[in-house]
């Protein structure tokens, strides 16, 4: 068996959500396969779903998934590592019985991080091209891989197929397949076709925030407020009774984020500017600057456009709660729902939250180390439909991959820190 190679659990039958069983063995990392969800009138209930864990003497994080639809697979990525520098690619069957026969290898090549600012390279994107049967992985030390599994004459297996020497903070694709968005360590913003030949190229400089329309009415300024007896009752209610000014969260860890809409005509960037705020920009798929959020205390750096294109949703914490706040393309606030932590959980938690709408913009979820939250919508109000939690929590916030053509089928994964205790053990 390989490293990697780990048990398999699965329950088929339906049920009611609780909690996941325990195991006798500390995993390294999970993935967890739901593979329907079925949409009641009042609940989201599971009806299948499967659980594997990864193990080995010395096994490669599980750093990416990405569905293929034509087989109905999970494509997966372990490492590359601060200790091993190498990258396997392998195919998860979850109809096949054991696991063995589950994860079937697709390539595995040696992954050193050009930049020497990091302590090694990592995974940004992992997107699958099921009309070729071709994954592109884009690396954050600058390095666009393309991975053929069926290569014709003159083509490789692995290829390096294009560079950006400054570095890679953050990339994705288009709904459409056709343009990559990637933004640079440099601040630059670059359009690239799906031949990774280059189309826009564009600076993310301080100044984009001045194309904003959104008015400052004062209403933060002590000198501006109204202190009368009847200040509330005088005072407009569609304004706020304070300005937000962008304070950053304690927490944020300065990370970008692209998100596409569903239709490919526009796509967003969440990215801190010198240290003093967050900014949304949306641009079009040409590469001009549509608009930049207002600024909010507390955003953090999650961001998912809903595939119907009428919101985007991002984090937003303060002192005594975390919110999922929205916005309009425009950049204007348009609501927001509370996540209703404890005051003991919203203390243990220090890592940002992560946040992924499925295909048809019913469900969002709302990943945590230790659990993925599904909410959804209804008369303006939003309800938390279930919460699947993994046996043990990690190190880091789980990611979530929603198939994109079975909109209630998700994969969750978790990648825990490389240790050596169970190793040693």
């Amino acid at each position: 068996m390989n490293d990697d190679a780990g048990m398999a659990w699965r329950e088929s039958l339906i049920f009611d959500h609780q909690h996941w069983p325990k195991f006798q063995v500390r995993p390294r990392h999970y993935i967890a396969h739901f593979r329907q969800i079925a949409a009641l009138m009042r609940n989201l209930k599971i009806v299948a779903r499967s659980l594997l864990r990864f193990s080995g003497e010395d096994p490669l994080p599980l750093t990416a998934t990405a569905w293929d639809p034509a087989s109905n697979s999970l494509i997966c990525a372990f490492g590359p590592s601060e200790s091993r520098a190498n990258i396997e690619l392998k195919r998860l069957h979850y109809t096949r019985n054991s696991a063995e026969d589950r994860l079937e290898s697709i390539a595995a090549w040696d992954a050193p991080c050009p930049l020497p600012s990091l302590t090694h390279d990592s995974i940004l994107s992992l997107h699958h091209f099921s009309d070729s049967s071709t994954s592109c992985l884009i690396l954050a030390g600058g390095d666009i891989i393309l991975v053929r599994e069926n290569p014709v004459q003159n083509e490789e297996l692995v290829e390096i197929v294009g560079s950006v020497d400054m570095g890679i903070s953050a990339a994705a694709w288009s709904p459409d397949e056709e343009l990559l968005a990637i933004t640079t360590l440099a601040d630059t913003l670059l359009l690239m076709s799906r031949d990774i030949e280059n189309i826009a190229s564009v600076t993310l400089a301080p100044e984009d925030v001045n194309v904003s329309s959104h008015v400052s009415v004062g209403w933060g300024k002590k000198e501006t407020q109204f202190k009368g007896k009847r200040a509330r009752a005088l005072q407009d209610p569609t304004v706020p009774e304070t300005i937000d000014e962008g304070v950053l969260s304690p927490y944020d860890d300065r990370c970008v984020t692209i998100s596409w809409r569903g239709d490919g005509a526009y796509f967003a960037v969440n990215k801190v500017e010198e240290e003093r705020r967050r900014m949304i920009r949306v641009y079009s798929r040409e590469g001009q600057l549509d608009s930049v959020s207002e600024p909010v205390d507390g955003l953090e750096g999650a961001l998912s456009w809903r595939p119907s294109g009428n919101l985007l949703a991002g984090v937003c914490r303060s002192s005594d709660k975390i919110e999922i706040v929205f916005f309009e393309r425009n950049g204007l606030r348009h609501g927001q729902f509370d996540l209703r932590f404890a005051a003991e959980e919203l203390s243990k938690l220090r890592v940002g939250l992560k946040l992924k709408w499925n295909s048809d913009s019913n469900v969002l979820a709302v990943s945590h180390p230790d659990r993925v939250q599904l909410w959804t919508m209804s008369n303006y109000h939003y309800y938390l439909k279930q919460e699947l939690v993994f046996p043990e929590p990690a190190s880091e916030t789980a990611t979530c991959t929603w198939h994109s053509e079975k909109p209630l089928s998700v994969a969750l994964s978790t990648s825990g820190k490389q240790t050596q205790d169970s190793d040693m053990a």
